[in-house]
């Protein structure tokens, strides 16, 4: 199926397939960061061989998470069989979760991942507002996205949809894959 993205004229088919790419590419960066978090404990090498380490001993996958969880909401307590449930762990697409987390457990490479989100980048900000209008469709997350439009010359009064397809001021691509280029 061909999806022409500079154009801003969308068909319900084309409507959906945005929706789809919104909400897939937010639930990869959540499900790449879980994993992220999860694998420091594994002492994994670095591209250029570099061990990464963390100070705290954590022994398995849910000790890691239990971690997250308690050093974020520290009124949290974990559920008698000990396994916490998805819905109490970190809203893991947020960067600076995964900074505080990795941060707490003593990561080796916390400034790598410091660095990384340094970029001045927007995505991380704005894609979950795009995300939960897709994902909702409620007058409330509709102006939310909305209201992101004027922050890249784009006018407000166009449809989240139409905001995404269209070009940046001072950009020749639509906004989303200048939102996905970060």
């Amino acid at each position: 199926m061909a999806f022409n993205v500079i154009s801003t004229t969308l068909n319900r088919q084309q409507e959906a397939l945005l929706s789809f790419v919104v909400i897939e590419i937010l639930n990869t960066w959540t499900n790449f960061s879980r994993a992220y978090y999860l694998s420091c404990i594994l002492k994994p090498r670095t591209v250029s061989g570099k061990r990464i380490i963390v100070l705290s001993l954590i022994p398995d996958f849910n000790s890691a998470i239990s971690v997250a969880i308690t050093h974020l909401r520290p009124h949290m307590t974990p559920p008698a069989s000990g396994i916490w449930h998805r819905r109490d762990e970190p809203s893991w697409y947020d960067h600076n979760l995964l900074m505080r987390c990795c941060r707490n457990i003593g990561c080796s490479n916390i400034t790598d991942i410091q660095a990384a989100f340094s970029l001045g980048s927007r995505v991380f900000v704005d894609l979950p507002v795009f995300r939960n209008f897709f994902a909702h469709r409620n007058s409330q997350t509709g102006k939310a996205a909305a209201d992101l439009g004027p922050q890249y010359g784009i006018p407000a009064t166009l449809r989240p949809s139409q905001i995404l397809l269209s070009s940046p001021l001072g950009r020749p691509q639509p906004l989303i894959l200048v939102l996905c280029q970060a």
